[in-house]
């Protein structure tokens, strides 16, 4: 019997910067790559972005649409994770 147990690939993904820092990375990000970085699955990130497109902003991962790409913005991330938006 073979282990069926899917990991989430992160191989669009950068991964966490060492140094607990987000300045090294691009101004936006797809929903994969954020979803990496905060080390949660595809799935959960993308039902985070409805969320906070549901609730007009009052919870979920906030988003932004550009044409039909779903992007995260690295200022966001750093509010989600408590880095002020330069770090």
């Amino acid at each position: 019997m073979t282990n069926t147990t899917r990991t989430p690939d992160l191989a669009g993904a950068r991964p966490y910067p060492p140094d607990g820092s987000l300045a090294g990375l691009p101004l936006m990000l797809t929903v994969d790559e954020a979803a990496g970085l905060l080390r949660i699955s595809r799935t959960s990130a993308y039902k985070l972005a409805h969320e906070w497109r549901c609730t007009a902003g009052a919870s979920g991962l906030p988003t932004v649409r550009l044409g039909s790409r779903i992007m995260v913005r690295r200022v966001d991330l750093a509010a989600i994770v408590g880095l002020s938006p330069t770090d």
